[in-house]
């Protein structure tokens, strides 16, 4: 593996110009592709929405001090074609699966059913399952079973047991007792997984509802060779090893993922962002996204722990050679974690312009550059973008940014066999190996 050097001398000098060329103005960022689309919450304040969040989890949990509800609802979690095995919550209770959890709420609350979803319509759309895969692997629907809720990440914790009794439970550490999760979709639920491609694990025979895992060897950490590569599997045997041109990462070790428990996997994404025009040579737009439910399909890989290890494509050769011929400079490589829509970040362009600064001033460098051709075709790069702000989400949590893809040897870092460190703001976040193949 190659190793990058830093090229940060000129960023020093460059820095202030760019900044002070900022746009006060809010702007979209992200790309505009329509998915999972979220109707607005209704309620006046933040105070009401979540006091009605809480109303429901004690409802569910009340509801669920039955044996009956306990094993049909743990049915139809472990039937839900997703990792985590998923429900969203209002079109669930008004399906036929649902109508006996539906039916059992509405009469322990005294209300009628339109009430209920009444309270439920109050609230941003909100996703039903056992995010702690310990207790989604282990539980077979004992009444122990806890509803948490939380409307944002940042807030406590609130969760009852089947007498309605609140429960205090830690936010940075999950509780032994197996708990449901009640909290706001961050699931593309238009998106289920392919139920040729995939396979339940550690369910208990059934017993339990398990985890969904892809079947196929390869597909989700690894380009499949038999498709993308001709040769054998190295350079061994002077047999040659074809990889599709194109900026890869090939390793990530991130340790801070931001999620916390109640949210249970994370949405890890890379975005490659930098200006889109030469009129505005500071402005930083997304220009490409790596994640779980990325649109291009050579995009697509799933990290859901602190490390990943495969090969999946950042900027296609036509991506890099666009860029080059409209700027001189690098472009950011970012890593979030995804609340919202896939590949469209919501986010508060100012926090983040800071964080970079920070990163920039530290390590004289927060950007990569691509020379293809080259003998060591990644460098670093000079670069400092003023980011669009996203308009009207508002009624959205931030999604989390992870770090910037940082040369090493510029932030004073050496991890043999890797090329980059993962900076968020002058704290070290992870490691990663980024290259480009010819």
């Amino acid at each position: 593996m190659k190793h990058t050097h830093g090229e940060g001398v000129l960023f020093l000098a460059l820095l202030t110009g760019i900044v002070a060329c900022a746009d006060p103005t809010s702007r979209t960022v992200g790309l505009n592709v329509s998915s999972n689309v979220q109707s607005a919450p209704t309620p006046s304040s933040n105070d009401d929405e979540r006091a009605a969040l809480t109303k429901v989890a004690r409802l569910t949990a009340i509801a669920l001090d039955n044996e009956p509800a306990r094993q049909r609802l743990k049915r139809d979690m472990r039937s839900a074609p997703f990792r985590e095995h998923k429900l969203e919550l209002a079109p669930y209770l008004r399906s036929a699966d649902g109508k006996a959890l539906l039916a059992r709420m509405v009469s322990l609350s005294g209300s009628s059913e339109s009430e209920l979803f009444r309270t439920i319509s109050a609230i941003r759309p909100l996703e039903f399952y056992m995010p702690v895969a310990k207790h989604r692997e282990t539980w077979t629907g004992s009444a122990d079973v806890l509803v948490a809720s939380q409307l944002d990440e940042s807030e406590p914790v609130v969760a009852f047991d089947k007498n309605g009794s609140q429960v205090a439970l830690s936010l940075s550490v999950a509780p032994e007792a197996p708990t449901l999760s009640i909290v706001p979709i961050e699931t593309r639920f238009d998106k289920p997984m392919s139920a040729l491609q995939s396979r339940n694990v550690r369910d208990q025979n059934g017993a339990a509802i398990g985890t969904l895992e892809i079947s196929r060897p390869g597909s989700s950490n690894m380009m499949a060779c038999d498709e993308l590569c001709s040769g054998g599997g190295g350079s061994s045997g002077g047999t040659v090893s074809t990889i599709p041109p194109g900026l890869y990462l090939e390793f990530s070790r991130i340790l801070d993922m931001k999620e916390p428990w109640t949210r249970g996997d994370p949405e890890i994404e890379v975005h490659i962002q930098g200006p889109t025009t030469t009129a505005a040579p500071t402005y930083g737009e997304d220009l490409s996204c790596s994640g779980e439910h990325a649109y291009d399909y050579r995009k697509v890989f799933d990290q859901n722990t602190g490390f990943w290890e495969g090969r999946v494509l950042l900027y296609s050769p036509e991506e890099v050679a666009a860029y080059a011929s409209k700027f001189n400079q690098g472009f950011h490589v970012l890593f979030w974690e995804d609340d919202n829509t896939a590949c469209t970040l919501k986010l508060d362009s100012n926090t983040l312009v800071e964080i970079l600064k920070s990163t920039a001033l530290a390590t004289s460098t927060v950007a990569l550059k691509v020379l293809p051709g080259a003998s060591v075709p990644v460098i670093a790069g000079v670069f400092l973008g003023t980011f669009f702000a996203n308009a009207g989400s508002a009624l959205l949590t931030n999604d989390d940014f992870v770090g910037a893809a940082v040369d090493q040897a510029s932030a004073g870092y050496y991890y043999p066999g890797n090329t980059h460190v993962i900076m968020d703001g002058t704290t070290l976040n992870g490691r990663a190996t980024i290259v480009y193949h010819q």
